[in-house]
C-alpha cells in the first residue's frame, strides 16, 4: 500500500532528535543518513536519498537534529558500488528503527529492527509542516518545538 505519490525532492523529516551517526553512500541504501537518540537506545535508518543533493547541507556526522527537522530528500539511489547512481525504479524512502539495549548488538546476529509501517501511517497524519526557501532552495520546518534534550545536548557541544 502506498501512502501517497512521491516525488524527488520530497522533504525527509527527523522522526526523533538525536546524533547523526552515518551520513554518506553505502552501495545497498545509497545517500544515507543514521540518526542515533541522545540515551543510545534508538538507531533511525533513512535510505534512497536524492542524487546530488540528497540531504541538508548543513548536516554532518555529529551534528545534532530536532525531531521535525528536514533533514533529507526523497530520491531513488542505491544498489551500486558506484556513488550517486539511480539503480531503484520507484522513489521511496527505505526507513527503519533499530532498538539498542545493549551496544554489542548494534552490528551482531542479535540486532532488533522494528516493522515501521503503522508508525509511517501515524507520522504521515502527524507530520511538521515544512516550506521551501526560494533564496536557497532547502526545505525548512515551519514551526519549531522545544526539546529540552536537543537543546541540552547542544549546550553541551558548546561548552
Amino acid at each position: 500500500m502506498i501512502l501517497y505519490t512521491i516525488q524527488i525532492g520530497t522533504p525527509i523529516i527527523a522522526i526523533e532528535s538525536g546524533y547523526v551517526e552515518a551520513l554518506g553512500w553505502n552501495q545497498y541504501g545509497g545517500w544515507r543518513i543514521g540518526i542515533r537518540s541522545f540515551d543510545g537506545k534508538r538507531y533511525y535508518y533513512y535510505a534512497h536519498l536524492r542524487q546530488n543533493f540528497p540531504y541538508n547541507k548543513d548536516l554532518k556526522e555529529g551534528s545534532i537534529v530536532t525531531a521535525g527537522d528536514v533533514i533529507g530528500y526523497m530520491g531513488h539511489t542505491g544498489y551500486s558500488k558506484k556513488e550517486n547512481v539511480n539503480n531503484i525504479e520507484v522513489v521511496h524512502l527505505h526507513w527503519g528503527l533499530q532498538l539498542i539495549f545493549d551496544e554489542s548488538q548494534k552490528d551482531s546476529d542479535n540486532e532488533i529492527w522494528i516493522d515501521c509501517y503503522e508508525l509511517t501511517k501515524f507520522l504521515y497524519r502527524n507530520r511538521s509542516e515544512t516550506k521551501k526557501e526560494e533564496k536557497t532552495k532547502e526545505w525548512r520546518r515551519v514551526y519549531q518545538m522545544k526539546d529540552p534534550p536537543a537543546q541540552e545536548a547542544g549546550q553541551k557541544r558548546s561548552d
